[in-house]
């Protein structure tokens, strides 16, 4: 019976630590890069990996260029994971709340998914831009600490998604929960009015909030919903028809867009 309670037991930690959001692995670096590889395994970032240890312009160029053909993503973007997953497995002991979050694998790369008590408050894909400012809002606001495991919650999400990057969902039934000031709540409410398939200028969501000179304050608000896709900030570009501010890449709003139209193309590369 101990036997089978301790492998039930390691089952259970393995299954969880699944669900940890990816590290990618930098096994497949050239030796020659072996210095600065460690340097990026095993120091503390506060900020984005710039300038290298001991590297010319040159050599920096051609280490991130190995970098990305290599590991698939930028050096900072690593780093900017690193820093989010110390974030997510910090013990928070003030903190009487627990965060249901889970890593959720897309066409566009992987996303964290966070739901407070009332719903999903942070959906981000894994890596991009100011995540780790994302993550320290959300559990200031709600208290609390973030657990890595599946409820209906989080298989309701992973469903929506799945059908929504097949072209097969329009809409979204996973409940949210905004973690923002007034203003922006307002802002992240006018870009759920924007039908799928369609677009809307920053302008155009000033006026939908009756403050048509509120453009820059509206795009600054874009740029802080925590929740991707279901809360469509994708949605929004420059007045000129240019795609403009997202923090998961253009790349993928450029996709996402795509995705909308009815197009086929819903991968990065």
């Amino acid at each position: 019976m101990t036997k089978i309670g301790d492998f039930a037991v390691k089952s259970m930690i393995e299954i969880r630590s699944k669900r940890m959001i990816t590290l990618p692995s930098l096994n497949n670096l050239p030796s020659k890069w072996d210095e600065i590889r460690h340097w990026l395994e095993t120091q503390v970032f506060e900020c984005e990996v710039m300038p290298y240890p001991n590297l010319t312009e040159h050599e920096a160029k051609q280490f991130e260029q190995d970098f990305i053909d290599r590991i698939g993503c930028a050096p900072e973007e690593y780093v900017r994971i690193r820093r989010a997953i110390r974030l997510l497995e910090a013990r928070y002991l003030d903190s009487p709340n627990e965060l249901t979050t889970a890593a959720i694998a897309t066409p566009l790369g992987e996303m964290l998914a966070v739901f407070g008590g009332k719903g999903l408050c942070l959906l981000e894909f894994v890596g991009q831009k100011h995540m780790e400012q994302e993550i320290t809002a959300v559990q200031k606001a709600l208290r609390g600490r973030f657990v890595f495991r599946e409820d209906e919650r989080t298989q309701l999400l992973r469903q929506e998604l799945d059908l929504y990057f097949k072209g097969r969902l329009k809409t979204f039934a996973t409940p949210l929960e905004q973690i923002g000031t007034e203003f922006q709540k307002q802002a992240w409410d006018a870009l759920l009015a924007i039908p799928y398939g369609e677009t809307r200028s920053y302008k155009e969501q000033a006026q939908r909030l009756g403050n048509p000179k509120a453009v820059r304050a509206v795009a600054a608000a874009n740029g802080q919903n925590k929740v991707s896709i279901l809360i469509p900030c994708h949605r929004v570009i420059g007045s000129d028809g240019k795609l403009t501010g997202y923090a998961g890449g253009l790349n993928r709003k450029q996709s996402l867009l795509a995705l909308e139209r009815g197009e086929v193309q819903t991968t990065l590369f």
